[in-house]
């Protein structure tokens, strides 16, 4: 059985970058803000309840060219990620992400916030060859107003590494809508969907 890689895709233009190797860890942080109100006479102040972040996913990517068959710039690796931070003019806004690993394990839309790159091996040309990345991916929501939807039933033809989280997203602009598409098509397993299969791409009923 293949190793599976972890997956940055590009959901505007649905370019994928895959991890050269998979990352040792990786973590997941949820953050709510409260408001804190000092009281006269009270040991500590009232807390109220101010609104939620988006989670956010950090890890370290770990580049090797020097034991390829033909050792070329790190750089380059380094690079394509950096153009995920890239504004894009059409848009008004650098693309928006889906981070994957595996068939149920991570999914994430995102966009990616940081990208601190450290070069650590060197041929005599001064050409890098070895480097880590430690990026910072903040998720990614769409006001329930703004969901695209087409206004008939549409179909796609699922291919090699689709998946119902990146249709959802490319017709409705919300990975959480796969749900939609897997009952609609009476899919009882998203992960195990034949490449060559027609979904019906539903529009959304607003009440």
């Amino acid at each position: 059985m293949a190793l599976e890689k972890l997956l940055i895709q590009n959901t505007d233009t649905k370019e994928e970058l895959k991890a050269l190797f998979n990352p040792k860890e990786y973590s997941i942080t949820k953050t709510t803000n409260w408001e804190e109100t000092k009281q006269v006479g009270q040991d500590s102040p009232d807390k109220q309840f101010t609104g939620g972040e988006g989670r956010t996913l950090t890890m370290e990517l770990f580049f090797d060219t020097y034991s390829l068959k033909k050792k070329t710039n790190v750089k380059e690796y380094i690079d394509k990620l950096e153009t995920l931070m890239l504004l894009d003019v059409e848009k008004h806004r650098p693309p928006i992400l889906l981070v994957s690993w595996g068939k149920k394990a991570l999914n994430f839309q995102c966009v990616l916030t940081n990208l601190t790159q450290k070069y650590t091996m060197f041929l005599s040309t001064g050409m890098p060859v070895r480097a880590t990345a430690d990026v910072t991916f903040k998720e990614y929501t769409s006001n329930v107003k703004e969901k695209q939807s087409p206004d008939h039933t549409k179909v796609r033809t699922f291919k090699s590494g689709d998946s119902l989280q990146m249709l959802a997203y490319l017709e409705y602009e919300d990975i959480n809508l796969w749900k939609i598409l897997a009952e609609h098509n009476n899919i009882d397993d998203p992960m195990n969907i034949k490449t060559g299969a027609i979904i019906e791409i539903p529009p959304i009923i607003e009440d």
